[in-house]
């Protein structure tokens, strides 16, 4: 792998708790205080147009209306407030995630959860096994570093220390050929590309921790995997801590067993500890190296390597973990935007054939839609996550799946899920002159060349509004785009 300079892009916190409403849609609506207003909005030509503000902006800038689709609706009203390009069909980047999560509160139910299995293959003499450990994917979408322990925990306690076997990973719920694509910016390391799994185990990603002492640079990595070896080349520095001070190369090289890293330049002394978060080593060895660290702090061992099996019919169970609820995975996906949490979640939906590929999961979301009602002709929901130069709606169609999922009875853990301008998530430092936090529910959307908001409003009557925003245009993705989403919402008040 060529030599890059670090920098961590990474926006998806791997432990990070977030909390949402459980209240019913009647005490969220109620709930709302000093709510603000939206009803007026100033006299125009078309009804239905862009606001002038906005119009003059893209005009400025060199962007054509054109590149832009609005729908911004009272729920329940006939007509919408503003319908710019509603029917084109546009790449929504992670906009899209609300129709993956949608999809699976009605299907699967918000209480759904996943469970990931220990088996025996041999036979157990005393505290040792003479055979193979099989680990058995369920799809579990939050498989986290803290869980997995858990799991191997619990194997410990039937009474099993010594492992003379293999470790076998059976990951053959999901179609591993269908899903594993290239990078969609050729940064295979990036934790946002990492690939689903049904044993997805702390999304593939590991933590390098870069920290200065008295006489040098510590590096560690979490979790701990016996495939990773580090190599600490890292100088101490006097320059300023700053960003550009940090100047800290990764090297990343792949072997048979695993990987080796080198960390090396020069970290300013005062600056503390540092993290990048990267995916470092393919599935497989990552599992088994990952899962070995922890077996052997448990004081167990681990004699044999590991490969890819599904489960033998002959195998015992000796453990299983539970995963957390629908709700709460969903509310991790949209806040934060977890890719692969997402991805894992569309392949659930199409695992009632296994094994799961997206194609199986996109054909039972539209019989869903169409059953309902919901129009989305021109939907392609691709890989679920939105990292996707491929994936397609429309406005009119994604306001269309907003307004109904307020009718249905999971729709309090769905509006819980969604960013809060100035509070959590994605919005946590958007709109701040606006509106009053809590005011604006939104998911975010980004790639190069779109850019997305779509989710909801509450105003001071009580009203709620429908927004989405999607913009497919070589500027979408820089400053302006985010003011011209600040501008449509803006007018609105």
């Amino acid at each position: 792998m060529p030599t890059l300079w670090a920098r961590d892009y990474s926006n998806e916190p791997m432990n990070h708790k977030s909390t949402g409403f459980t209240e019913t849609k009647t005490a969220i609506l109620l709930g709302f205080c000093l709510l603000f207003f939206i009803s007026t909005m100033p006299a125009r030509a078309n009804p239905t147009g862009l606001p002038s503000a906005v119009s003059n902006l893209m005009q400025a800038r060199g962007i054509p209306e054109s590149s832009l689709s609005v729908v911004i609706k009272k729920v329940g009203s006939k007509q919408s407030t503003i319908s710019h390009y509603p029917d084109t069909s546009r790449n929504p980047a992670s906009a899209m995630k609300l129709v993956t999560t949608a999809a699976a509160l009605q299907l699967l139910g918000p209480q759904h959860r996943w469970h990931t299995q220990a088996l025996i293959h041999g036979q157990v003499q005393g505290n040792t096994l003479d055979g193979d450990l099989i680990l058995k994917g369920g799809g579990d979408p939050w498989l986290v570093i803290e869980r997995f322990w858990l799991l191997a925990r619990q194997l410990r306690d039937r009474g099993i220390a010594h492992i003379r076997g293999d470790l076998v990973i059976d990951d053959t719920l999901f179609d591993q050929r269908a899903i594993d694509t290239k990078p969609i910016d050729g940064k295979s390391t990036r934790t946002y590309n990492t690939p689903p799994s049904a044993l997805l185990v702390n999304f593939g990603a590991t933590a390098i921790t870069i920290s200065s002492r008295q006489n040098g640079v510590n590096i560690g990595a979490k979790p701990p995997a016996t495939t990773l070896k580090i190599q600490n080349t890292v100088e101490l520095s006097n320059a300023d801590c700053a960003q550009q001070g940090r100047r800290i190369q990764l090297d990343l090289k792949q072997g048979a067993s695993g990987a080796t890293l080198s960390v090396g330049g020069r970290y300013p002394a005062g600056c503390g500890a540092s993290t990048y978060r990267r995916t470092l080593l393919s599935h497989g060895p990552y599992v088994y190296g990952v899962f070995k660290a922890l077996w052997q702090q448990l004081g167990g061992t681990l004699s044999g390597g590991w490969r890819y099996a599904k489960t033998p019919g002959s195998a015992m169970p000796m453990a299983q973990l539970e995963s957390v609820s629908l709700t709460e995975v969903i509310r991790y996906i949209n806040k934060f935007s977890n890719n692969v949490m997402a991805r894992n979640l569309l392949l659930t939906l199409g695992a009632h054939h296994p094994p799961a590929t997206p194609d199986k999961a996109a054909a039972t979301i539209k019989e869903w839609l169409d059953q309902s009602g919901v129009m989305m002709p021109k939907l392609n929901i691709d890989n679920g996550a939105g990292l996707s130069r491929d994936a397609r709606i429309s406005a009119q169609g994604l306001a269309a799946l907003l307004e109904s999922a307020v009718a249905w009875a999971w729709w309090p853990e769905f509006l819980g899920s969604l960013p809060i301008a100035e509070v959590d998530g994605s919005l946590k430092k958007r709109f701040h002159n606006i509106a009053q936090p809590g005011r604006l529910r939104l998911k975010t959307g980004l790639l190069k060349d779109a850019r997305a908001l779509a989710g909801y409003v509450i105003d001071r009557n009580g009203d709620l509004w429908v927004v989405v925003i999607l913009h497919n245009h070589p500027k979408a993705a820089s400053s302006v785009g985010i003011e011209i989403q600040h501008r449509i919402l803006e007018t609105l008040f």
